[in-house]
């Protein structure tokens, strides 16, 4: 689907009147005007793809744009904390001699599986997110998330099998 022409001419008018503005009013809300400028620029593509066609154009993607910072910013938090929590060990009260031979087989054998599988299992089991919601931190489909996740058990299930020998 495409813009129609009225839709196109609003985006020109603002891109003549209100561009500046709306970054500068993103740029402000999230503090990184490289960002707000790519955000505004991504809520000027969905409304010229025909996704939307607001009252308020600027407004609109004034907060389309402050919110794609943020739903990042989550994204990013949640990814770094599914990570943390498979790959750091540095917990003060933490000794090597405490750790399960199991626990670190499987710290050992994630770290062997592809990126992908490796971040849809840990955002799935690690972090209890449901497939959707992996779906959509890693921005892939959910039946993507599904074959990551049964060929990284795959993978996990015969690495494992392998050390238990």
């Amino acid at each position: 689907m495409t813009a129609t022409a009225a839709t196109r001419e609003r985006v020109a008018a603002f891109l003549d009147s209100d561009y500046a503005r709306a970054v500068g009013a993103v740029a402000l809300a999230t503090g990184d005007r490289q960002r707000a400028e790519d955000a505004v620029q991504d809520a000027i593509v969905t409304t010229l793809s025909g996704d939307a066609e607001p009252e308020n154009l600027a407004g609109w993607i004034t907060v389309v744009a402050i919110n794609s910072i943020r739903q990042q910013w989550r994204r990013g938090k949640a990814q770094r904390r599914a990570y943390l929590r498979v790959v750091t060990w540095d917990d003060p009260g933490d000794d090597e001699s405490q750790r399960t031979v199991d626990t670190i087989a499987v710290h050992d054998a994630l770290a062997e599986l592809p990126e992908r599988q490796r971040a849809a299992m840990v955002l799935h089991y690690l972090e209890g997110l449901s497939v959707a919601e992996t779906a959509r931190l890693l921005e892939v489909s959910e039946g993507t998330v599904k074959t990551q996740l049964s060929r990284g058990r795959a993978a996990l299930g015969a690495m494992l099998d392998r050390e238990a020998v």
